[in-house]
């Protein structure tokens, strides 16, 4: 009888985690947008800005990709920078981002691009993309999909020139341009 009852056990129980792995499937845009908000959430933490910069709220704005704002939103919303409580914005071309930290801005609002650059230009401000060539057109960071993973890659003097210091954890991480 106990070999009968552990049988069905473990028929239940393989069921179980079958049904469950099928129904978690995530589409691989998701899964992107959730490794850029992961990623995005580390820049932020293991990177150091002037210290005009740190006083109020931490301000992370994304721009053109709801998923990542998200994902960014339901993990990290409720976590610091430092002493500074992240606030994070779905932004568009309305929004202010002077007093941004850090601004996503996503292939889709490409061709925003020089519109947001030039509010930005000689900012403290941590600018990321997601889109081939975004590096030679001002991006600090550019996310890129390597054999089907996020990764990125870094434009450290353009940080540097924008006082803001990569942190080892980042510089490290970074993939070669």
């Amino acid at each position: 009888m106990a070999k009968w009852v552990l049988k069905i056990s473990m028929f239940l129980l393989g069921t179980f985690l079958s049904t469950l792995i099928f129904a978690q499937k995530i589409d691989e845009s998701d899964t992107h947008a959730m490794m850029e908000a992961n990623f995005l959430f580390q820049f932020a933490n293991n990177s150091n800005w002037p210290s005009n910069m740190k006083n109020g709220s931490f301000k992370i704005c994304i721009i053109g990709n709801h998923a990542v704002y998200e994902h960014l939103q339901l993990k990290y919303g409720h976590q610091s920078i430092g002493k500074q409580p992240i606030e994070i914005i779905e932004a568009n071309a309305q929004t202010k981002l002077d007093q941004a930290q850090l601004v996503f801005i996503d292939k889709s609002k490409k061709s925003d691009w020089s519109l947001y650059t030039k509010a930005l230009k000689n900012k403290s401000t941590l600018l990321v993309s997601n889109w081939e060539g975004a590096l030679n057109s001002g991006a600090h960071i550019n996310f890129k999909l390597i054999n089907g993973s996020v990764r990125y890659e870094m434009n450290e003097v353009a940080m540097n020139d924008d006082q803001i210091q990569a942190g080892v954890k980042i510089i490290q991480w970074k993939v070669n341009q």
